[in-house]
């Protein structure tokens, strides 16, 4: 059985790193699984250490296998994504912020959508050592360590900072998601065509997109810290008008309604799908 699917990780992030990286988790089993489940938006990429049996998926129906162990997870976007492990799960999850790829790895957002891209096709550095390094690793404590000390790496050749980009993202995780185009649009000082072609650009999704995945993420969060039996009740103090609107949204992100995924066998994913506080720039 699954010891735990997404549970956060305790370590203490560099200061180099504080503004790159939202947080750290694992999943692993205690033993083989034969498991598959869907994997849905969060609004964050990771990059993912595999060391347990290398999981498969299926996108939009088409199989998909990576190679590498480690690997940049980016954003799902209008795609249907099911994952399966056979064997030992074995991840580790370096949570980024939404515009750390395009940073560190100077590709635009849209380059890893849907995938887990392997290290020697993403780094702009060549990671054939830590790739070694992490094979021999057999404590998290240390595949952190051997991770960040490569962000760092990658941190100190980072494309330029896009200032009002880096306050629009921080404005919509601040608010959850609620907020409207034109206010980030007005405090960006820019054009509407420039805002939206420049976003999609950098995290890989439109704004609107974007907005919908953080709040409706940030309702599982509450849900993390209160009952489901509450979920009405916390949809409305994420925004949403009724209760009606909120089971749309989560029909169209999730494929069934609120009360039959929280009750099902894959109640589960909630784990790794609430929002996660990040510092603010």
């Amino acid at each position: 059985m699954i010891k735990h699917f997404a549970k956060k990780v305790e370590y203490e992030i560099p200061e180099k790193l504080e503004r790159i990286i939202v947080a750290i988790i694992s999943g692993k089993s205690d033993k083989e699984i034969d498991l598959t489940v869907p994997i849905f938006a969060t609004g964050f990429p990771l990059v993912v250490n595999i060391y347990g049996d290398k999981p498969t998926f299926t996108i939009d129906d088409k199989p998909y296998t990576t190679a590498s162990n480690l690997v940049v997870a980016g954003q799902i976007y209008k795609s249907k994504i099911i994952f399966t492990q056979t064997g030992i799960f074995g991840n580790l999850g370096i949570v980024l912020h939404p515009m750390a790829p395009y940073y560190l790895f100077h590709k635009p957002g849209a380059f890893f959508n849907n995938m887990w891209t392997g290290f020697r096709n993403s780094s702009p550095t060549c990671c054939s050592k830590l790739m070694e390094e992490l094979s021999t690793c057999t404590t998290n404590k240390d595949r952190i360590h051997l991770i960040l000390e490569f962000l760092i790496q990658l941190e100190q050749d980072r494309l330029p900072a896009i200032p009002w980009l880096e306050t629009s993202i921080n404005l919509i995780l601040l608010k959850d998601g609620q907020i409207n185009q034109e206010e980030l649009i007005d405090k960006a000082g820019i054009s509407i065509r420039h805002f939206r072609r420049v976003f999609k650009n950098v995290i890989g999704v439109p704004p609107k997109y974007f907005c919908k995945v953080i709040q409706l993420n940030t309702v599982f969060q509450l849900l993390s810290e209160s009952s489901s039996d509450k979920m009405h009740l916390l949809a409305l103090d994420c925004g949403y008008y009724d209760q009606a609107h909120f089971i749309k949204d989560f029909n169209k992100f999730i494929g069934d309604t609120p009360e039959n995924f929280l009750q099902g066998d894959q109640a589960f994913l909630k784990e790794y799908m609430g929002r996660r506080r990040i510092r603010s720039s």
